[in-house]
C-alpha cells in the first residue's frame, strides 16, 4: 500500500472529509457477485480485534498484513456464503446482538463506538457482519470436525520406519506426538483443499496488487 493511501486512511478514520473515501474504498477482491473493498478489510479486521478485546480496535496495516487481511475476508465470505448454501442454522439471529451486549458489559462499549464511528458504519449493519463472522466460524468449525482423521497404530509405525531419526528425536512420546503431528498435516491439506474448492466455486479473485 502507497504512502499517500496510508495517509489518506490516517485522516479518514481521524474524522477528514469523506472526499478521501473512494481511495478507501477501492475495490481489493471479489467473492462471487460481491465487491471486497480495502474498507471492508479494515472493517473485518476491527471486529476480530473487537472479538478478541484486542485494542485498539482500529489498526492500520502495511502492505503485506493488509492483502493478509483482505484474504481472510475473502475467505469469510466465501464460507458464509457455502454454510447458507448447504443450509447450515447453527446460529440465532439474535446471536450478535447478544455477544455485543456481553462484551459491552465487559467493558468494550467505547471500543464498538469508536468502530463505527472510524468507519462511518450503522450498528445494525456492524451486527449483520458480526452475525456473518459467527456463522463462519462455526461452520468451518463443525468442517475442521469433518476433517479430523483418526490416526492409525500401522500409520505411526510406518512413519517411524520411514523417518527413524525424526521419531527418535521426540522421545518418549514420539508416538503421540507423531500421531498428532499426522493429524494435523491431514487437517492442514483438508483445508487447503476446501479453499481451493470454495476459490473456484465462488469465482474469489485477489485483486490487490
Amino acid at each position: 500500500m502507497s504512502r499517500h493511501l496510508i495517509v489518506t486512511i490516517l485522516l479518514l478514520i481521524s474524522g477528514a472529509a469523506n472526499t478521501h473515501a473512494a481511495l478507501v474504498n477501492a475495490v481489493a477482491g471479489k467473492v462471487g457477485d460481491q465487491l471486497i473493498t480495502v474498507q471492508d478489510a479494515y472493517f473485518f479486521r476491527g471486529l476480530q480485534r473487537f472479538r478478541s478485546g484486542t485494542r485498539p480496535v482500529v489498526l492500520i496495516e502495511t502492505d503485506k498484513s493488509l492483502k493478509a487481511t483482505i484474504q481472510k475476508t475473502m475467505f469469510e465470505k466465501m464460507i458464509v456464503q457455502e454454510a447458507k448454501t448447504v443450509g447450515f442454522k447453527e446460529t440465532a439471529s439474535s446471536e450478535a446482538s447478544e455477544f455485543l451486549k456481553r462484551k459491552k458489559e465487559q467493558g468494550h462499549a467505547s471500543d464498538w463506538a469508536q468502530l463505527l464511528r472510524a468507519f462511518s458504519i450503522s450498528e445494525g449493519e456492524a451486527l449483520r457482519r458480526l452475525q456473518e463472522g459467527l456463522l463462519a466460524e462455526k461452520f468451518l468449525q463443525k468442517k475442521i470436525e469433518s476433517l479430523t482423521p483418526v490416526i492409525t497404530d500401522s500409520e505411526v509405525e510406518q512413519y517411524i520406519k520411514n523417518y527413524p531419526e525424526r521419531a527418535k528425536k521426540l522421545g518418549d512420546k514420539n508416538r503421540l506426538m507423531i500421531a498428532e503431528a499426522l493429524k494435523k498435516e491431514r487437517i492442514d491439506k483438508g483445508l487447503q483443499d476446501y479453499i481451493d474448492f470454495l476459490t473456484e466455486k465462488y469465482s474469489a479473485t485477489l485483486l490487490l496488487s
